[in-house]
């Protein structure tokens, strides 16, 4: 799909992985509308894609209002409509599962999964009567295998990994494409303070705006970030089952994010 001149509605567009990926479809040609809980956080957005002579609208909504999404989308259909949507926003709290409130797990799942989908259901026709569209969903490498301190997170990011793959086959015979994006962890706020482990690098969020653009333009069904990790990810659990759970066990930075207790404080509509 060429992004000349193509219309982007993407969350979590203040900052960090949101943010980057609105500059990189911008150098694309795209245009961007960008949610986020506060207008005025998309201010620095706006004028580096406005830099590049893009057009930029900003709204704002919370993603695990049902409403406040249906309004986002009228909304954006009343400024001229879009062709693209990329499902970024998210939270990412850690801890033991059973020594955190269950309110924060079930927030996250609001957030990252159930707000992810209602978007999806709310835009789809829209997108739908349109002559080449796509959704870009924004998952993780931890909706691939669990890990400890992530319960909640990596349930809603395998939910995403899931949904967007049968949304994919559901879709193919329509002109929607549907990506899903899984990054390993990704220099942003988000991971602050978490311990790291030798076997997960950490990357950039201009890797990941790439992998989206790269998503798009060539209807790819799954991009990992960086591409090296699908051969740990996805190839050697297949092939080598035994030897994959050897290296994550035998993993001394394992319980970083159990550690880290990484709270929702830190919430804003974002990657």
């Amino acid at each position: 799909m060429d992004l000349r001149d193509q219309t982007v509605l993407l969350t979590g567009a203040a900052r960090g992985i949101g943010q980057t990926t609105a500059i990189a479809l911008a150098r694309r040609g795209a245009h961007i509308i960008g949610v986020d809980l506060r207008a005025e956080d998309m201010a620095e957005t706006a004028r580096k894609v406005e830099a590049l002579g893009r057009r930029f609208v900003g709204l704002e909504g919370d993603v695990s209002d049902r409403a406040a999404m249906e309004r986002v989308v009228n909304e954006a259909m009343a400024a001229g409509g879009f062709s693209v949507l990329v499902n970024n926003a998210g939270v990412l709290p850690s801890g033991p599962f059973t020594e955190v409130d269950f309110d924060v797990w079930e927030r996250t799942i609001a957030i990252d999964l159930t707000g992810l989908m209602a978007l999806t259901y709310l835009a789809l026709p829209h997108l739908l009567s349109q002559p080449r569209a796509h959704i870009v969903n924004i998952a993780s490498i931890a909706g691939k295998f669990g890990a400890s301190g992530l319960a909640a997170y990596c349930a809603a990011k395998h939910g995403v990994v899931g949904f967007s793959a049968a949304l994919r086959f559901e879709l193919r015979r329509t002109r929607v494409g549907v990506s899903c994006i899984c990054p390993t962890m990704v220099s942003t706020r988000l991971v602050e303070g978490v311990r790291r482990s030798p076997l997960i690098p950490l990357v950039r969020p201009e890797e990941v705006a790439r992998a989206v653009v790269r998503a798009i333009e060539r209807n790819l069904p799954e991009v990992f970030v960086p591409r090296h990790m699908k051969l740990l990810i996805d190839v050697l659990p297949t092939v080598a089952p035994p030897l994959f759970r050897w290296l994550v066990h035998r993993d001394a930075a394992a319980d970083g994010w159990l550690e880290a207790r990484l709270s929702l404080v830190k919430e804003p509509v974002k990657k």
